[in-house]
């Protein structure tokens, strides 16, 4: 710990820091979202515009509207089977305005845009190590905390992911707004309130990750503010106003999530799902915060949730043994402490995951801030707290920071991972083809298209994918332009259920989706409501451009259609 006594004198050096620990990010490419906002901000291309107030319709990926959706399914963007009413549409028109800054400026260059988003992260830090000071904390504490916040591995993937920029800036607008609030509360002045609830709604704009800052507004009137808890609480009616236009305003602009429960989760449309999920998932993102373990863990093990909650409690309760002297000596703690709890809530609606730890940082940080301050100052002399101390500081500023690097770099990782780079190897051989994709995994397959667009390889004129599943499928021909698409299985499994739950929101016999070019009918369901047969009726003028594509532990198979009356088989040797 002794080294922060040196860098309390030199604070600039922690950002100097960061920039090291974070250069690995300038490298990383782009991953997921990045490429669809290439695809909507390139003039080349003809998206329709979501039906709602976003600017470039960044963030609002799938709006329930038929055309658009019909187009979606065309580009193999979205799967045949989403829901009707599925959507994610977010209002975040600050975070576009600085992607479309970037690609007006340097549309091709990654590095570039990474450093703009270093910029955000670097002016979060100053402006968070500001704040720290501004609320009394010593030297110490508050270089603590700025080391832990900005070298905490957790922050990799936001500051690298591209597309994740507008968490960075709205949690930036939001340790402004604090900044502001705190001016105001001390000096009265009117001038403070303004400039505050104008930093609210700059983070409100950024993303809904924003509305955290009134937790640590809600934290800060309960724990220090001098006129008391019900007076302080009274006081803040201008940013209730603020934030209840903005939800209004949010709601009648046609914002918000809806059937889309497995990943985002819209209070006001699911209010008891949202309930029931708190118990969960804040468990797992306070964990996450204190620990090493990453909350996408509890994300991509949906089935032991359960368990994961319970040993995220098990290990909170000792984190918090550990910090209980200076929760009870320090209303500062007390307010970090609480702010970082209230901030935990809102990003709850959403998957645990890592990237929206940001706000949640910022009350962890100062917190563990002032606990090593208490430690290094010899103002706790409890073994076991000490003792804890050292642990969470070998947590947090020995090992966080060397994966900082690594994290960092999740973007070109990732891509690796999930085997995202092999969607330039799909056999397109012409922009007539319309093709029939078959066993490949459902992120890989949806981000084919905008993939291949930002990387200038051949886009097939259709590209529908009709399951992820390598299972055994049989293809007949029953007419010049009708297929029919035979499994023993049900087609959809269970991570393909996030775009349409089939416990809430089931399939019928009967049900079909049309889209331009392709029309499909379900003509049976397995017992547990999954299609094992479709029918479908293409367009007669373009069977020449129909292919069927599947991946197999080999690579990709392209192979032609079957003769009429004729069926093939894929995947023959897979069990039955």
């Amino acid at each position: 710990m002794q080294y922060l006594n040196k860098l309390r004198e030199k604070p600039h050096w922690v950002l100097v820091l960061t920039v090291v620990l974070t250069l690995p990010a300038l490298f990383s490419g782009w991953l997921g979202d990045d490429y669809i906002h290439y695809a909507l901000l390139h003039p080349d291309i003809d998206i329709p515009k979501a039906r709602d107030w976003s600017l470039f319709g960044l963030f609002s990926w799938v709006d329930a509207t038929p055309h658009r959706t019909q187009v979606l399914m065309d580009l193999g963007v979205i799967p045949w089977w989403t829901y009707e009413g599925f959507r994610y549409q977010f209002w975040r028109p600050l975070a576009e305005l600085s992607h479309w800054l970037d690609h007006a400026l340097w549309r091709d260059v990654a590095l570039l845009m990474h450093v703009h988003s270093l910029v955000w992260y670097l002016g979060l830090g100053a402006g968070l190590y500001r704040l720290y000071c501004r609320t009394g904390m010593q030297p110490l504490a508050a270089i603590a905390g700025l080391a832990l916040f900005m070298w905490d591995s957790s922050h990799g993937l936001t500051l690298s992911w591209i597309a994740n920029r507008n968490a960075i800036m709205a949690a930036l607008f939001g340790v402004l707004c604090l900044l502001a609030y705190l001016d105001w509360r001390q000096s009265g002045g009117g001038k403070a309130l303004v400039l505050s609830l104008f930093w609210l709604l700059c983070s409100l704009f950024s993303g809904e990750i924003g509305i955290s800052t009134c937790g640590y507004l809600g934290a800060y009137a309960l724990m220090v503010d001098k006129a008391g808890p019900r007076r302080a609480l009274l006081a803040l009616w201008p940013y209730v106003l603020v934030s209840v236009s903005w939800w209004v305003l949010y709601k009648v602009g046609h914002f918000g999530a809806n059937h889309s429960d497995t990943n985002y989760i819209d209070p006001l449309e699911s209010p008891l799902i949202f309930a029931s999920k708190l118990g969960e998932r804040i468990p797992v993102l306070l964990f996450a915060q204190f620990g090493l373990v990453p909350a996408d863990v509890f994300g991509f093990n949906p089935d032991g949730m359960l368990v994961f909650s319970i040993v995220a409690l098990l290990c909170l309760a000792l984190v918090s043994l550990i910090v209980l002297p200076i929760l009870m000596q320090s209303p500062m703690a007390r307010f970090w402490a609480l702010g970082c709890l209230f901030a935990a809530a809102p990003i709850s609606a959403s998957i645990p995951a890592d990237r929206n730890l940001l706000m949640v940082g910022i009350g962890a940080s100062g917190l563990l801030g002032l606990l090593f301050e208490a430690v290094l100052s010899n103002l706790v002399t409890s073994r076991f707290v000490r003792v804890g101390a050292y642990i969470l500081f070998a947590i947090h500023l020995v090992i966080s920071p060397l994966l900082m690097p690594i994290f960092s770099y999740s973007p070109w990782i990732w891509t690796r991972l999930m085997a995202l780079h092999v969607t330039q190897r799909m056999p397109i051989e012409s922009e007539q083809d319309r093709v029939l994709l078959f066993g490949l995994n459902m992120p890989i397959a949806l981000a084919t298209s905008p993939m291949r667009f930002a990387h200038q390889a051949t886009l097939p004129e259709r590209l529908w994918l009709m399951s992820s599943d390598a299972m055994q499928f049989t293809v007949q021909r029953v007419g010049q332009n009708r297929l029919q698409i035979l499994s023993e299985k049900g087609m959809i499994n269970e991570f393909e259920q996030s775009v349409r739950d089939l416990s809430r929101d089931p399939l019928t016999v009967g049900q079909v989706v049309t889209t331009d070019g392709m029309r499909l009918e379900i003509k049976q369901l397995d017992e547990d409501g999954h299609p094992v047969h479709l029918e479908l009726t293409l367009d007669s003028q373009h069977m020449d451009d129909v292919v069927i594509i599947y991946w197999t532990p080999d690579g990709f198979e392209r192979t032609a259609l079957p003769g009429e009356g004729e069926a093939l088989v894929l995947y023959e040797s897979a069990a039955r």
